[in-house]
């Protein structure tokens, strides 16, 4: 048996092992002897571990019993591939990064092929930073060029799990290599930390800050994305003037729910297909419903208007919102919730715009009082000869001093 089938068996092995947890209290150990094999292998045929060769490794060792005839396809099986991969036009890494945000695969999929570790930060730069928040390719590339130049993977990660990080030296030492996205990277973690304890998004209010509330509506959603322990996300364009703006909304899924339901049929049909997927354990997750691939359009959010803001981060003392278009939903109302709210707006906007007409009545009334004119002769002219009218005017001048 060739070195190849043996290496094979032998994960084969420890990964049945691995599986059953037949040594108690190692599952960690075994667990990287496994990692560490299934790269050995792929590397063996020149391919990265990213999900769709490891694959490959996971299909095999799920077969009941292993055979000389099994391991001449799997070794068939990854030959192939490789002999596909490496003979691929070669492309630039952000040629890979826009086919992988185009396509939909996994950061842990793209990472391995970029040459870069699917550390917890890296992830968070391809899946949050660049497919959900649309943040620049170029960008996200040059942070991951600084962490590998600098080896400061382990650094981040103990960082991220103190209290005070920023009063800390190694906070110093990061940011002295023009790492830019890791206070963006603790913060977004410690708050899918705080969500997966209360099963809730944390409040501004709770987070310390005074979000800037923006209504949109017309959002044309393209994508979804899921799964049952975090919350949704919409991935779609907005007007902006002549142009469209590509933006990204988060909210709980009672709130997509509700959005579904407003928006006709293909809302409810997209509704129904989303539990579906949800029902089904052997589902791909996170989940992403191209809407356009499965259901022939694009969702068009018309008959409702979505109350959102940004989320933001300290820098020093202050808060400052995040740039990128990534937003959060407050609250959604109905196009008749809406036209209500605005014209109560409306009025409200007149009732200031007439008290305040009537306060500055009063200034003029004391100036003709200091013409010498007389006190009845200076509420009329001032319009103020009704006295209920001329106590409000006093009292709203008094409210300005």
């Amino acid at each position: 048996m060739d070195q190849l089938k043996l290496k094979l068996q032998e994960y084969y092995q420890r990964y049945q092992q691995l599986d059953r947890r037949v040594k108690p209290g190692k599952e960690e150990l075994e667990k990287e002897d496994v990692l560490d094999m299934e790269n050995d292998i792929l590397s063996q045929f020149g391919l990265p571990t990213s999900r769709r060769f490891v694959q490959i490794l996971h299909d095999f060792v799920h077969h009941g019993q292993v055979n000389d005839q099994l391991l001449d396809y799997v070794s068939r099986k990854l030959r192939s591939a490789a002999r596909k991969y490496l003979l691929s036009p070669v492309v630039s890494d952000i040629e890979l990064m826009q086919n992988a945000y185009d396509q939909k695969r996994s950061a842990y999929d793209v990472l391995p092929e970029l040459g870069y570790p699917a550390h917890e930060y890296a992830i968070f730069l391809i899946g949050e930073l660049y497919y959900r928040r649309n943040i620049p390719a170029n960008d996200v590339l040059d942070e991951l060029k600084q962490m590998q130049h600098y080896d400061s993977w382990n650094d981040l990660t103990l960082l991220s799990k103190m209290n005070n990080y920023t009063n800390n030296e190694l906070y110093t030492k990061l940011k002295k290599h023009g790492l830019r996205f890791i206070d963006d990277f603790i913060q977004n973690s410690r708050r899918q930390e705080t969500s997966r304890l209360v099963n809730k998004r944390p409040t501004p209010a709770e987070e310390g800050y005074k979000p800037n509330y923006r209504t949109i509506t017309k959002v044309q959603v393209e994508d979804i994305i899921f799964d049952e322990n975090t919350s949704p996300s919409l991935f779609g364009k907005i007007r902006n003037g002549r142009n469209y703006n590509r933006i990204t909304i988060s909210l709980e899924f009672s709130e997509l729910n509700q959005i579904l339901m407003s928006s006709d049929d293909l809302g409810v049909e997209i509704s129904n297909h989303i539990k579906k997927r949800l029902a089904n354990p052997s589902a791909e997750k996170p989940t992403v419903i191209d809407i356009r691939a499965e259901f022939g359009n694009v969702l068009k959010l018309d008959n409702c208007y979505l109350e959102v803001y940004k989320p933001q981060h300290r820098e020093g003392n202050k808060w400052v919102e995040d740039k990128d278009n990534f937003y959060f939903v407050d609250k959604i109302l109905t196009k008749k919730e809406f036209e209500k709210r605005t014209k109560e707006e409306e009025v409200k906007h007149k009732i200031q715009e007439c008290l305040e007409l009537i306060g500055g009545s009063y200034v003029y009334y004391q100036r003709l009082r200091r013409l010498g004119i007389t006190d009845d002769e200076a509420k009329l002219r001032a319009g103020l000869q009704d006295e209920l009218l001329f106590k409000l005017s006093y009292f709203l001048n008094k409210v300005k001093e």
